[in-house]
Parts: structure tokens; C-alpha cells; sequence
């Protein structure tokens, strides 16, 4: 894990710091941003711990996540999840540039998890533990019984893929996947990115390409191929490539495709409420539903406007959404069904 390499050209620049026995503060410069810190540990008070970004507040202590802008100013910087790995925007926060500066402070402000977050705070890490909890439960035979090879090569596989960045796709009006290849319909899902380094990687998504289409958890990498009458994605990857990414090629041993399925679901079925809990807390935009007919569901619509002769809604999250303006059939069956 790369955690300590600063992900930006602008260097963060602490300006002042200062750490009394119940205040302590400390401000910088990314570039033209301010960002500061402010903790407060009155006697028979609550901790108070504030981050603020140019004036604005971006993180108090009990929060989920840091802000929308914050996840903006990253973005503005180049943040990106697929070229990031190993970091979010929450984790350059707390782990690079809150450690930067409170450096001259005389003990810890705030305090944080063993993941090195303040509590209750879910981002990569947190996705991050829960895949290398659930790897390290996977069976193993330690008797070196030949008859459990393949029991231990798949444990083996998934240990040495560690889980290194979670891709959000949420536009249905995007035409290309997160490395450029054109798609025929609009991709919505989850892509979680493993593997040793950025050419030794594998992919588990959920995603679909549609609207009605079933989503689940598959070695799945975008740009592959998919069954159009079933709606279903093909397994674009599959143990060979697993291996391959975990550098322990060579022969199956007899019995390994099926427990590596069985495990590859396994690792799902534990990372799923995890990764649903990061999705949901993200705050950057991210209007990605599994039924994508509720997508707009409680939505205000804040303004309207004109894009290339099509009408282009702005919800109150921030999100914008083109309406279709092609004919559409009478309504006749199920209300509720998404018609922009």
C-alpha cells in the first residue's frame, strides 16, 4: 500500500499551528485552497473537532464522510478512483493531509480507529478490511493432504489480491467505461479493483448495462462482453486470470473452478453491505440505485435548462439529468416506471 505518496503537484503548506492544552489549531494552503483544523477539549465538554475548507466546514467529528467539497477539490486535483489506488478522498484527507497539519501539535486532536479514522467514518479502508477479513476466513487444509490443493491454491489466490480501489459508474447517459471503451447502453454499477500493482489487477463488479437487467457479483471487466437476450454480463475474467494477477500461475489442481466460484461469492456476499454502506455515505454526486426507476424518487428539481435542444434536469444533490426526448409508448402498465 502506497498511502504515504502525496497524490498532488501543489504541495500542502502549513501556515500557522498552534497546541494548547484545550485548543489547538493548525491552517494551510493546497494551492490557492485554505484548509484548517480547529479542536476543542474543554474539561466535561465533548471533543470538538472541525475541519474547514476556505472558511467553509467540510468534516466534524461523528460524520460519515468529509463533504461534497472537498470530494470537488480533489476531483479539481486530479482524483481519480481507478488511477488512485489505495486512496479516496476521505483518506487523503485523514491520513496525508490532517497528519500534515497538526504535525506540531503536542499530542493527538482527534482520535481515531484502528484503521487511523476518526470513528464512525466509512471509506476505502473500511471496504478495504472488510475483503482482507473475509479473504483470511476462507477454509484452508494445513495437513498437506494433496486432496485439499485446490482448497488451499483458492485461499491462496484471494489472499495475495489485495482489494485496492472501489469505481463508482452512476451516469445512465454515459457511453464509455472508466477506461474509455464504448459501450452500447448505459453502465451503472460497482467495480472493485484487485490485485498487486495497476498491471497485475482483476476486477469483481455489479453492474448492468440496462436498465431492467439483474445485477450481481462477477469477475467482471468493463469493456467485456454480455449476453443481449439474457441482459446478463459473461465473466470476462475467471480464475486463470485471477491467478495470474496473484502471480501463482500453473496447473489447476482437480476441483478448483468450482471452490474458486464458491469462494469468489463467498467474498461477495461478506463485501456487499459493506461497499452498499460506502456507496450510500459517498458524497460526491453519486446518484447510482439498483433500481434505477427509484433513481429520482424524493428528488426537488432545482432548475432547467436547454443542452443541444434536449432539456437538462438539475436535482437538488447536484445531480443532472437528460431527458429523453424521443416518443414514448402510451402508458399502460406499471406506474412508477422512469419516463425522462
Amino acid at each position: 500500500m502506497n498511502e504515504q505518496a502525496w497524490p498532488w503537484p501543489e504541495p500542502l503548506k502549513v501556515l500557522k499551528s498552534r497546541s494548547g492544552p484545550y485548543l489547538k489549531t493548525a491552517e494551510g494552503t493546497l494551492g490557492p485552497h485554505t484548509l484548517s483544523l480547529h479542536c476543542s477539549s474543554a474539561p466535561e465538554t465533548p471533543l470538538e473537532f472541525r475541519v474547514f475548507l476556505d472558511g467553509h466546514l467540510v468534516f466534524e467529528q461523528g460524520e460519515a464522510t468529509p463533504a461534497l467539497a472537498w470530494y470537488q477539490l480533489c476531483e479539481d486535483l486530479g482524483y481519480r478512483a481507478e488511477d488512485h489506488w489505495d486512496l479516496d478522498p476521505a483518506l487523503i484527507l485523514f491520513h496525508q493531509a490532517l497528519p500534515i497539519l497538526a504535525q506540531g501539535w503536542e499530542e493527538p486532536g482527534l482520535p481515531r480507529n484502528d484503521l487511523g479514522l476518526p470513528e464512525g467514518v466509512v471509506c476505502l479502508a473500511t471496504v478495504r478490511a472488510a475483503w482482507d477479513k473475509a479473504t483470511q476466513a476462507l477454509p484452508e487444509d494445513r495437513d498437506g493432504d494433496p486432496a485439499k490443493d485446490a482448497l488451499n491454491l483458492v485461499a491462496a489466490c484471494f489472499k495475495a489480491l489485495p482489494l485496492r480501489a472501489v469505481v463508482f459508474h452512476d451516469d445512465p447517459a454515459r457511453r464509455k467505461d472508466h477506461v474509455g471503451t464504448a459501450m452500447d447502453a448505459p453502465l451503472l454499477g460497482i467495480f472493485v479493483q484487485l490485485g498487486r500493482g495497476p498491471q497485475d489487477r482483476v476486477t469483481l463488479a455489479k453492474a448492468t448495462l440496462n436498465a431492467s437487467g439483474g445485477q450481481k457479483w462477477s469477475p467482471w471487466e468493463p469493456g467485456g462482453a454480455w449476453r443481449a437476450e439474457g441482459r446478463e454480463f459473461k465473466a470476462t475474467q475467471g480464475p486463470t486470470e485471477y491467478l495470474k494477477a496473484a502471480g501463482l500461475q500453473g496447473p489447476l489442481p482437480p476441483g478448483f473452478p468450482a471452490l474458486f466460484q464458491e469462494a469468489l461469492e463467498a467474498l461477495a456476499q461478506a463485501l456487499e453491505p459493506v461497499v452498499e454502506t460506502y456507496r450510500l455515505g459517498y458524497p460526491a454526486g453519486i446518484h447510482w440505485h439498483r433500481d434505477v426507476s427509484a433513481r429520482y424518487l424524493n428528488q426537488t428539481i432545482t432548475n432547467v435548462r436547454l443542452v443541444g435542444g434536449r432539456p437538462v434536469l438539475t436535482l437538488e444533490d447536484g445531480t443532472e439529468v437528460v431527458v429523453d426526448g424521443a416518443p414514448k409508448p402510451a402508458l399502460t402498465q406499471v406506474a412508477g416506471a422512469e419516463e425522462v
